[in-house]
């Protein structure tokens, strides 16, 4: 029987998980970038004092107290046409510097920024194609049969890479905390529920600890397949260093 999978397969699967970190990495330096933004704004902010016009506006506002209300109103600009244009240039220099500077965030700091759903979709995305590669390679290898790969295939990604790790974690050389913690934060931005949309804020540091594992379990496939190709764990790597250098 022909296997149906040959090296265009493993070359699609590469050029994907490529797709993925790239994007993955595009989209958190994206929502980093919108909060540096937001400080520089915030201190922007200090220097546009509202005028005895805006004062008078501001206090004729009748705001309902329920956001179904605020959301239902047709409420008219709360400031001035000239304190608007100021805050306007205020953020689109906040904007401005935040993407030609570095910020040195504290690695507790909590993410909130809507690019964060890129990100995590994006890189849990890219481990999971590295992960499916992995077990055809298990499988074109004689190392799993058909039918075991057949059913592990279409597991849940967290069952795939357990099944991949099974011995290294017997013993203790590896951890998959992270990786859990990943697919839990992923989860949540699939199932973008009221709740999930308060809770999803990781921490700079929750995503540092996510991206070190990873590399860690990307050298652990590399080793077993000892494929001619650059390694994702080395892309992976200066990613890393890149986001420190600029965001920590």
């Amino acid at each position: 029987m022909i296997d149906r999978h040959d090296i265009n397969t493993y070359s699609k699967l590469a050029l994907g998980a490529i797709f993925y970190l790239d994007e993955s990495f595009k989209y958190i330096n994206s929502a980093l970038t919108s909060e540096f933004a937001s400080i520089l704004f915030s201190k922007e902010l200090d220097s546009i004092e509202p005028s005895t016009e805006d004062r008078e506006i501001i206090n004729r506002l009748n705001i309902p107290d329920h956001p179904i209300g605020i959301l239902q109103s047709d409420l008219p600009d709360a400031l001035t046409s000239d304190t608007l244009q100021l805050l306007s240039l205020a953020w689109d220099k906040a904007m401005i510097r935040s993407k030609r500077e570095s910020y040195k965030f504290d690695l507790k700091h909590k993410i909130s920024s809507i690019e964060l759903l890129g990100h995590l979709n994006n890189f849990g995305f890219f481990i999971e194609i590295l992960i499916n590669r992995h077990l055809l390679f298990l499988n074109q290898s004689k190392l799993i049969d058909s039918f075991s790969y057949n059913r592990i295939s279409v597991a849940k990604v967290m069952e795939r890479i357990i099944y991949i790790f099974k011995d290294e974690l017997n013993s203790g050389i590896i951890q998959l905390n992270e990786i859990t913690n990943l697919y839990s934060l992923r989860n949540k931005t699939v199932h973008f529920t009221p709740d999930n949309a308060l809770a999803l804020k990781p921490s700079l540091l929750e995503l540092i600890q996510i991206w070190n594992q990873s590399v860690k379990i990307l050298v652990k496939l590399e080793a077993k397949e000892n494929f001619n190709e650059d390694k994702f764990s080395v892309r992976l790597t200066e990613y890393i260093k890149n986001v420190k250098e600029k965001w920590n």
